[in-house]
């Protein structure tokens, strides 16, 4: 069932098979952790150009010079990344991963989840983190658990800016 979820991804039946072992490979790293793995994928070449697995930060990623000067590389070359990460708290992607795909111009992001959730995202423009962490306060204010109000605060924010996210199901 899980890895059925992989084949809604992309058109590309190679593609798909290699972002659903590289997400094995994040899951089986950082179980019973906080720390994030990621992969930037040429989708045209379909195979990875840059990786960070041995972040020791919790719940970020930190760019070797290595996956700069390859993100440097990419940008404005038509979205050919697309970048795949683990959030081992299984809550969807943050604003900072939205803004980091804007500011980086990938393609697609997509975040793994350790309760067996996957998203779909991407941003064409980049969000002020304070009025999102607003719209997410909002949230939580009525009620709403953590994941909920990111996710009721994703819906809202897509409504006025050029950001897409979606479950992969």
């Amino acid at each position: 069932e899980y890895r059925k979820k992989f084949d809604h991804i992309s058109d590309s039946d190679e593609l798909n098979r290699l972002i659903y072992q590289l997400a094995k490979k994040m899951l089986l790293h950082r179980t019973g952790t906080t720390f994030e793995d990621m992969y930037w994928i040429d989708v045209e070449l379909l195979e990875v150009v840059a990786e960070e697995l041995d972040g020791t930060i919790e719940k970020e990623i930190t760019y070797s010079k290595n996956t700069k000067d390859v993100v440097l590389k990419y940008k404005g070359s038509d979205n050919n990344l697309l970048t795949i990460h683990s959030h081992p708290n299984s809550f969807p992607p943050s604003i900072v991963d939205f803004n980091s795909n804007f500011d980086n111009d990938y393609g697609i992001g997509l975040v793994i989840c350790h309760n067996g959730k996957i998203y779909m995202y991407s941003s064409n423009e980049c969000i002020n983190e304070d009025y999102y962490n607003l719209v997410v306060a909002d949230y939580l204010q009525k009620g709403y658990n953590d994941i909920e109000a990111q996710l009721n605060a994703l819906d809202e924010i897509k409504e006025n800016f050029n950001i897409s996210i979606k479950e992969v199901v």
